[in-house]
């Protein structure tokens, strides 16, 4: 065998190695680079998760102020690097009409959210009762907000909520105690004659319009309008009772 073949040969096997190498690194890398993202959307989903099992008590406590009469309740919220804060004011109306008579009443609240954000373009959001969660354009209610429809009475509580000292927001890693105080109570009914039925509507105007279409349509109700930001739906019942409670929220350190 030649000089020059030995050399050939060996020259092909130092080539076959390089590009061995080359191609092992390559791999290396992408399943490094991947991993890692991977671990980095796992830890921001878990984030967004733990969040939203803290608006669940979070709503639970906001509850024994409204139900139970408690004058306040402190929760306990992990920022991790999000920002809490509040959203603008949402508008919930129930306008109540006597099938008969055309006697009618309207009732309305325009509560102010609280809202987890900062984790990607996910929030986490509490008003009105319910929490929501919301991926991009798409929000899912994942606590309702109580309300009771039934052919013989119906229920609305409005829960009025706003922030104390002003709207302002909390950011960094650390834990955020959201106080919920109780400040006012009220009571409305609307009833129809004997018999004739209550004609309620109800509209909702929020970015979560389309969560609570999807909510109104589990409850039974007839949507008549979804539209953007705006959702109306539609039931007859022969009361309509819409309690109030007006609670105030304090972020603090």
């Amino acid at each position: 065998m030649s000089r020059s073949t030995n050399a050939d040969r060996a020259a092909t096997e130092t080539l076959g190695f390089v590009f061995a190498f080359v191609l092992v690194t390559a791999t290396v890398g992408v399943v490094y680079a991947a991993g890692i993202g991977g671990l980095h959307d796992a830890q921001q989903f878990e984030q967004v998760n733990n969040a939203q099992r803290g608006f669940d008590v979070f709503a639970e406590n906001v509850e024994d102020v409204r139900r139970e009469g408690a004058p306040s309740r402190a929760t306990e919220l992990r920022l991790g690097g999000a920002t809490l804060g509040y959203g603008d004011p949402v508008t919930v109306r129930v306008q109540a009409n006597d099938s008969d008579t055309a006697a009618n009443e309207t009732f309305a609240m325009q509560p102010q959210p609280v809202v987890y954000s900062g984790v990607e373009d996910s929030e986490v959001v509490y008003v009105a009762g319910a929490v929501f969660r919301t991926d991009g354009d798409r929000s899912v209610m994942v606590r309702d907000p109580g309300y009771l429809f039934d052919p013989r009475r119906t229920a609305v509580p409005f829960l009025v909520t706003y922030p104390r000292g002003g709207s302002h927001s909390v950011s960094g890693d650390s834990t955020v105690l959201v106080v919920a105080h109780r400040q006012s109570t009220g009571f409305d009914r609307f009833r129809a004659g004997p018999g004739a039925d209550v004609e309620m509507n109800v509209t909702v105007e929020s970015p979560r319009a389309e969560a609570w279409r999807r909510y109104f349509e589990r409850k039974g109700l007839n949507v008549t309008r979804a539209n953007g930001t705006v959702v109306s739906a539609e039931y007859v019942t022969k009361r309509v009772y819409v309690p109030e409670t007006v609670v105030e929220f304090e972020l603090q350190r």
